[in-house]
């Protein structure tokens, strides 16, 4: 597989369908979502002005030029938000008895720059804005696409 997060899209247009039933998958956030069944985060950059944004898109936000690629992000941030869900909809990996975590975290790449997700591996009283986080993945289960979550740093 190559490093190029653009380059496998093509290829995967069946096995992204497959893995994110229900999500639409379309140029603009197919190599997001390729980049999920890799366990890499990728995010676009703009390489002209070199802003970060999310969730895709074809354009920057900030300067309009078209000319942005998904590219890695560490993954390290801080929980800018926090919610907990009691009762939803049943989904793989999630536990409305004991509090569903949902955060925003602010990633460290850029200020501004946030991405949903959830905390795991703490009581969901425990997670608080400020916390720093990292990125870590789960697994759901078969033919599901592991889910980037976080945990809070040590």
């Amino acid at each position: 597989m190559s490093d190029d997060p653009a380059e496998p899209v093509a290829d995967r247009s069946a096995e992204l369908l497959s893995a994110f039933p229900g999500v639409r998958v379309d140029p603009d956030n197919a190599a997001y979502y390729s980049g999920l069944l890799e366990r890499r985060l990728l995010l676009n950059q703009c390489t002209g002005c070199e802003t970060w944004h999310h969730p895709p898109r074809p354009i920057c936000p900030a300067c309009w030029s078209t000319d942005v690629s998904a590219q890695d992000i560490q993954g390290s941030g801080t929980v800018a938000l926090v919610t907990i869900l009691r009762q939803g909809p049943r989904q793989p990996g999630v536990d409305y008895e004991g509090g569903h975590v949902l955060v925003a975290v602010e990633l460290d790449e850029q200020s501004g720059l946030r991405v949903p997700g959830t905390v795991v591996g703490v009581p969901a009283e425990e997670v608080a804005v400020g916390d720093r986080v990292q990125l870590v993945w789960t697994d759901i289960g078969d033919g599901v696409a592991p889910r980037p979550d976080f945990e809070l740093a040590q």
